[in-house]
């Protein structure tokens, strides 16, 4: 392994913040005030996805009088109720892991199903912000992952061909994305949710451990 990578484009939630397993919890819990289950959905399902790719497989599995657009609105209106203590979340190595980065030279962008809303606000909590050339959103196309377009289109707003970038991932609907645009996919290991990761190209156990081992392969190239 001795490609040099132009750019580095980070996953959000599961990478720089814990938040996966609140998401999980939160929709469960609204989901259960309108007599819908997601029990017989696996869990790897609802992992890096936005609301809009899961409720088919949440209508495939329920019978209910309800439509998405009333959900999709009354879910908008539980999370302003129910929010997410990002501050607590982001990962502690996180600003040092984009500054190591950041002096290196490497163009740096974010790829994430959030929303815009969310992006911004999880990168001012954790002072991320200017470490970032590009931030992508998922709402902003008609698939997020693991559609690959956003892997795509965030290596083309900064300027470098996906094959010279490398990205780094915990969900399977990430690593696919990711891997279908033709980047070199990192994972963060998953140890909670059962995930299949077989598509990355190498796991990482903490996210810290990419300086390590970009190190390495500067020294060996």
């Amino acid at each position: 392994m001795t490609q040099e990578y132009e750019g580095i484009i980070f996953d959000m939630d599961g990478v720089l913040v814990d938040s996966e397993g609140f998401y999980y919890q939160r929709r469960k819990a609204f989901l259960k005030e309108y007599d819908l289950s997601i029990e017989q959905i696996p869990i790897p399902s609802f992992i890096g996805a936005d609301m809009r790719s899961l409720w088919e497989t949440i209508f495939e599995v329920n019978d209910t009088i309800y439509d998405e657009a009333f959900l999709s609105e009354k879910y908008h209106q539980y999370k302003k109720e129910h929010p997410i203590d990002y501050a607590n979340l982001i990962d502690p190595d996180a600003k040092r892991v984009l500054q190591f980065f950041k002096r290196k030279g490497y163009k740096i962008g974010l790829a994430s199903s959030s929303t815009l809303e969310v992006i911004q606000e999880v990168l001012k909590v954790g002072q991320l912000t200017s470490y970032f050339d590009v931030v992508v959103s998922g709402t902003k196309f008609e698939k997020s992952k693991p559609n690959p377009e956003i892997y795509k289109y965030t290596a083309q707003e900064m300027g470098i061909e996906p094959h010279n970038c490398l990205a780094i991932e915990d969900s399977e609907k990430g690593i696919r994305a990711a891997h279908d645009a033709g980047t070199v996919v990192w994972a963060l290991k998953d140890t909670r949710f059962g995930m299949d990761q077989q598509l990355a190209d190498l796991q990482l156990d903490t996210l810290s451990d990419m300086c390590k081992k970009l190190q390495n392969i500067e020294q060996v190239g």
